[in-house]
This record gives structure tokens, C-alpha cells and sequence, in this order.
């Protein structure tokens, strides 16, 4: 099959805004990027994200998107190599696209499915319904990849985790009891003993406090995780759809074998360069280092972009929300929407400078 008529199709279902990049507005034109046809099914559509404190549009419900999702199938439509889901309002909602996610993993056994469970986080805590919590686990059957945050991957698991040994033991509660191949907790805090056990950094060179993310891909030969970690820059501020932008990036990359990709995504491999000592080439390690390389892009030009914004208008970008005026709000969430489509080349080809690590066996 030629590359003009393959198919490489992605549907992704998460939330919608007129204005800015979150949910499907952070991750659909990336994934086009790198060659992938993409249908989107939106589970809200508001003006612009929750973050400036006023917003207007709706949530949909169960009803909604069980419509949506029978017409697809009335028309052939849901005929997708991978699917992706995030943000959905309800537990009926969230049950209607379980719904879609076994039927069609019952139809397609090599389907690759990415699941975004957005529950909350450790600052704020649970921001949807407990409700949604058993349809989670009950999806986590379902999926290749999952790509909680620590909160979430603790509520999931349903311990915490504060040390190595509860690490590990919260990757394998995923693996082994949920059957999820690849697990990816995208930031995670851990004692710096524990971080000097597995070789982590405490402090970048330039002191700053880096991310700490932990991946693992389940030994069904050994009935054991296969933990790694990779670390790079925060960049100390809070952009929205980081997050979302991150699991596009990180399913539209993902690869088992060279042709499960269009050749755009291919391509991108070529920005990896040669593997270093102890560094992971896990094919899920792989994907996270082009998505975090090429996240960085997008993070180091929107900061740039917010400085010189904030010069113009006499505002403060990097100022606290919550304590400021509501009109200095919007405009400094204005000025903190992604640049994504200004940093397509480097989406495209990015230049990898932090990469996966195994973690040592004394961990």
C-alpha cells in the first residue's frame, strides 16, 4: 500500500474552544502534522478555556455523543488505527464513550488507544465528578497507552505515592491488575534520596527544579514493569492544554514498527539521533522524548511570545491569576495560549536535548 492510500486514522475525543489551544484545538493540528487523518468528537464546546475565569458554551451529554458516535458508524466512519480520549464532562458521558472504546477495540484487536483520564491534580484535587472513577478503571482494560498525573495515577491505583517502592508498586497495580501495556505519569514528585537511587537530578544546571516524568512498559514474560524516567525543564509557569497537546503528540509518535506511522511522524525520528548509555529506546520512551522535545518548543516560544506581549499591553504575564483583576486575567491567559501553530517545524522535527533513562537496579 502506498502512502497516498494508506490509512492513518485518529479519533480523538476531548473537550472543544472557539479560542485557543486545549483538548482537541491543542492536539488536532499537531497530529495532522505528522500525517494522520483526524476526526474529532468534542465532549464540550465553550468560548475559551475554564482558566480565564468566565467562559460560556456547553457541556455535552451522553445523549449527544452517543448520537454522534452511531451516525459515525450509520456512515463507515469509525474506521481509526488509534483512538485518543481526554477531558469528558460526566460520568454518563464518560460511560457513552466507554461505550465507542470497547466496541471498537472488539473490532479492531491491534487498535491503539491512548487514555487520558482528566480527573484533577495534586494541587487541586479531584476536578470532575468521583463518579468517573470506576468507568476509569473499567477503561484501563481497554487502553495501550495511559497518561495520568501523579494525582491521577494515585486515585487510579488507589494508593499514593511517596516513595520508590509505592512507585513501582502503583505501576504494577496498572499493569498487572487493569492490563494497561504502557503506563506514562507525566509529573512526579519523589524524595531526593530516591531520586539520587535512579540517577534523577535534584537540580538542572541552572537550578531550577526539573520535571520528573516516569514511564514503564509491562514484561508479560516476567510478570514485571519496566520503569524509566525522563526529566527536563518546568518552565515554572501554568500553560492550559499542555497536557493535551502532550498525549497527541505522544500517540500520533508511538510505534511498535516503522510502518504503524505516516511518513511525517517517520521523519520526525530522524531529530533523535543516536541513543546515549542508559538511555531507554522502549518504543513508548521513544514517542515521549519527540513529545517532550517538541513540547519544549512550543513552551520556550510561547514564554518568549508572552514577554514581548506583556511589554506591549503593560501587563504582567507571568502574574498570579487568582489575585488579579478579572480583565488582567483574560488578558494574561490571552497571552499564555500555546503558540502550536508558529512552532510547527519544530513539532515536525524538534531537537532532542533531554532523554530517557533506564532506572538503576539498585532503585
Amino acid at each position: 500500500m502506498s502512502e497516498a492510500t494508506a490509512v492513518y486514522r485518529l479519533l480523538t475525543i476531548q473537550s472543544h474552544v472557539a479560542s485557543g489551544y486545549v483538548g482537541n484545538r491543542a492536539g488536532t493540528f499537531p497530529s495532522q502534522l505528522l500525517g494522520w487523518d483526524v476526526d474529532a468528537v468534542n465532549t464540550v464546546q465553550f468560548s475559551n478555556h475554564t482558566g480565564y475565569g468566565r467562559w460560556g458554551g456547553l457541556r455535552f451529554d451522553a445523549a449527544h455523543l452517543a448520537d454522534v458516535f452511531a451516525n459515525m458508524k450509520k456512515n463507515g466512519l469509525l474506521r481509526h488505527n488509534r483512538i485518543l480520549t481526554g477531558y469528558t464532562p460526566s460520568p454518563e458521558a464518560l460511560a457513552a464513550v466507554e461505550d465507542l472504546i470497547r466496541a471498537e477495540r472488539q473490532k479492531n484487536s491491534s487498535l491503539i488507544y491512548l487514555l487520558d483520564p482528566v480527573m484533577g491534580d495534586m494541587d487541586r484535587g479531584m476536578y470532575v465528578s468521583p463518579d468517573v472513577l470506576p468507568i476509569y478503571r473499567r477503561m484501563l482494560h481497554l487502553s495501550s497507552i495511559i497518561c495520568p498525573n501523579q494525582f491521577e495515577a494515585q486515585v487510579l491505583a488507589g494508593m499514593d505515592i511517596t516513595s520508590l517502592d509505592t512507585m513501582k508498586a502503583v505501576l504494577t497495580k496498572l499493569h498487572a491488575e487493569y492490563g494497561v501495556p504502557h503506563v506514562v505519569i507525566t509529573s512526579l514528585e519523589l524524595p531526593a534520596d530516591d531520586l539520587a537511587k535512579i540517577g534523577a537530578a535534584v537540580t538542572l544546571p541552572d537550578g531550577a527544579q526539573p520535571m520528573l516524568l516516569v514511564g514503564s512498559t509491562w514484561d508479560a514474560e516476567k510478570k514485571s514493569p519496566r520503569p524509566w524516567f525522563l526529566q527536563f525543564p518546568s518552565h515554572g509557569e501554568y500553560f492550559s492544554g499542555v497536557g493535551d497537546l502532550f498525549a497527541a503528540l505522544t500517540l500520533a509518535r508511538f510505534s511498535e514498527t516503522p510502518d504503524d506511522l505516516p511518513e511525517a511522524a517517520r521523519a520526525s525520528y530522524a531529530s533523535y539521533g543516536t541513543p546515549a548509555e542508559n538511555e531507554c529506546t522502549l518504543p513508548i520512551a521513544r514517542a515521549i522524548t519527540l513529545a517532550v522535545a517538541s513540547l519544549q518548543h512550543v513552551l520556550l516560544r510561547t514564554h518568549k511570545t508572552m514577554v514581548e506581549l506583556g511589554k506591549e499591553e503593560g501587563v504582567d504575564p507571568f502574574q498570579p491569576t487568582h489575585t488579579a483583576s478579572v480583565e488582567d486575567r483574560v488578558k494574561v491567559m490571552r497571552m499564555r495560549e500555546l503558540r502550536i501553530i508558529q512552532s510547527a517545524g519544530d513539532i515536525l522535527h524538534p531537537t532532542v536535548h533531554y532523554r530517557p533513562q533506564w532506572m538503576h537496579h539498585s532503585a
